[in-house]
């Protein structure tokens, strides 16, 4: 028989791993994030000066307006990817934190219901009906769980769907200014 003190101080090593789960998922999507936005400040000092250069060989007006024209539209499209791998970075962070948070609420259910049924074995007759109250309270929170973890879901894939669009009608514009 194990003891309730024991349940709980696993209940609670559970939660101190899910915690060092979040921090270290967290700090995963913000090194990508770094290593991301490193990248995209020395693409932008190395074509700066090369753009910068290009205007500085043109001869006459036409060639100047031709040249910054030119240049337009890649910065356009570089912006929308960068856009788009910061939300790929944001969605998969945000991802595995859900994915930490499902398996931790799983695991305390499972602890839950555990301790629920040791402490109904040893309480006075008559008292079942405590018990069952807290399965159900648990098992509603649970189920109020899966339905916000669905909504989640479904808030993420229509932000990707925006996301998509909103960066092509941006490429799109660009394209017919540059045209």
């Amino acid at each position: 028989m194990v003891s309730i003190t024991e349940q709980f101080s696993t209940l609670q090593l559970q939660s101190l791993k899910a915690m060092q789960a979040y921090a270290l998922a967290s700090l995963n999507g913000v090194e990508k994030l770094t290593e991301l936005n490193l990248q995209a400040a020395k693409t932008s000092v190395e074509e700066g000066v090369s753009n910068s250069v290009a205007l500085f060989h043109s001869r006459d007006p036409k060639a100047l307006a031709d040249t910054a024209s030119a240049q337009a539209k890649p910065a356009t499209d570089k912006f929308g990817a960068y856009a788009k791998h910061v939300y790929q970075i944001a969605n998969e962070t945000a991802a595995e934190l859900s994915r930490i948070a499902e398996k931790q609420m799983s695991e305390a259910s499972q602890q839950m219901f555990a301790t629920i049924d040791e402490i109904s074995k040893g309480a006075p007759a008559g008292t079942e009906g405590i018990a069952t109250f807290y399965k159900s309270a648990v098992s509603a929170a649970n189920s109020a769980w899966d339905q916000v973890s669905k909504a989640n879901k479904q808030v993420v894939e229509l932000t990707e769907a925006n996301v998509d669009r909103a960066t092509g009608a941006a490429q799109q514009a660009a394209k017919r200014r540059t045209a």
